[in-house]
């Protein structure tokens, strides 16, 4: 199948409503020539993407070519494309909307002979869902599947894809109402929504807790030896992490530099000496700069990282060696109590 010709000019005719203030039409401008062939190419790409089987590909490129150029042979490859993934509703949109593109003059004589036995094949297979509410429930919202339904669609055959659905009601007052459905192919449903009137229980009565009797005061002291230590072993361990994870924000941004001045590199053909190959805007200069910066933010964290670790790691040698285990000359000591924290320092000085 191919594309049709650009339509032919038609006079405007242009009519004042004042009643309605409504702004004179205009007739949509025609595709340009390139334009026309962006179409046309992308209609060739759908259809090999259709003859391979490959429906979601085939659809995207009918559809992108449709914004362009609208002819009854886009939609109607692009509603067989729906269909095959079983978007039966979807598809038969597309149908009708080659239908009446025929239907206003449109000249497609081979998509007309496959047209009517194309859409009533889809219309069979598309089930129909009535979802009916209360008589008695004001302000109803109805969502199917996630997505709230509107009020026009309530209480007709509606129509949806076979397969799984969730609907959901709520109203103020009533007891939300939730149900999962199967629906078959060509399946037509009446689906009534329950909302009963909701009922409050009361809360329970929950006796008060007794007070509990004041704990004697709790006295505990950790020796000065202990916390140094555990201070030293938490900032090896903050400055040992800080240092890893910036070396390796530095090396993925060595590699994405290595990657974009290859880039850059093979725009120019494979070398720049003078370094002046992104003095105009190249493919790759943007990610080579942006490389560089992270490279160059993430390098003195990563040595900063390393180099307090490792000082860390000496002073926590030094404190566990030299300091004597016991018989310290200062004592770290913390007393708690309810109501009541204190804290001391003791010992020689």
């Amino acid at each position: 199948m191919r594309l049709l010709a650009p339509w032919p000019p038609f006079a405007l005719l242009a009519a004042l409503v004042p009643t309605l203030l409504a702004a004179p039409s205009r007739a949509a401008s025609e595709p340009t020539p390139s334009e026309l062939g962006v179409a046309r190419r992308l209609f060739d790409e759908g259809r090999a993407a259709e003859d391979a089987a490959h429906w979601h590909e085939a659809a995207d490129r009918f559809r992108r070519a449709t914004t362009i150029k609208d002819t009854p042979g886009m939609r109607f490859h692009l509603a067989r494309c729906e269909e095959e993934q079983g978007a039966f509703v979807e598809a038969l949109v597309e149908y009708d909307r080659a239908r009446e593109l025929i239907d206003s003059g449109v000249r497609a004589p081979d998509v007309e002979k496959l047209l009517g036995e194309s859409r009533e094949r889809v219309r069979a297979k598309v089930a129909l869902l009535t979802v009916r509410l209360p008589s008695d429930v004001k302000n109803v919202s109805v969502e199917l599947d996630g997505n709230a339904l509107s009020a026009s669609v309530l209480g007709v055959p509606m129509p949806i894809n076979p397969g799984k659905h969730r609907v959901s009601a709520v109203a103020v007052g009533r007891t939300p109402f939730k149900l999962e459905l199967t629906l078959g192919t060509g399946e037509v449903q009446q689906l009534p929504i329950e909302l009963p009137v909701a009922t409050t229980v009361p809360p329970a009565v929950v006796a008060a807790p007794q007070p509990r009797p004041a704990a004697p005061a709790a006295d505990t002291s950790v020796p000065t030896r202990t916390i140094v230590l555990v201070g030293e072993a938490s900032l090896f361990a903050a400055a040992l992490g800080t240092g890893i994870v910036f070396s390796v924000a530095r090396s993925s941004a060595d590699d994405r530099y290595q990657k974009a001045n290859q880039t850059v590199l093979d725009s120019v053909g494979g070398s720049d000496d003078a370094g002046r190959a992104c003095s105009m805007p190249r493919p790759g200069c943007s990610e080579l700069d942006a490389a560089r910066r992270d490279r160059a933010d993430a390098t003195p964290f990563a040595v900063g990282g390393f180099a307090a670790a490792g000082v860390s790691a000496v002073a926590f040698g030094l404190t566990y060696w030299l300091w004597p285990r016991s018989g310290a000359p200062v004592e770290l000591r913390a007393a708690a109590a309810p109501g009541r924290t204190a804290l001391a320092i003791s010992g020689r000085f």
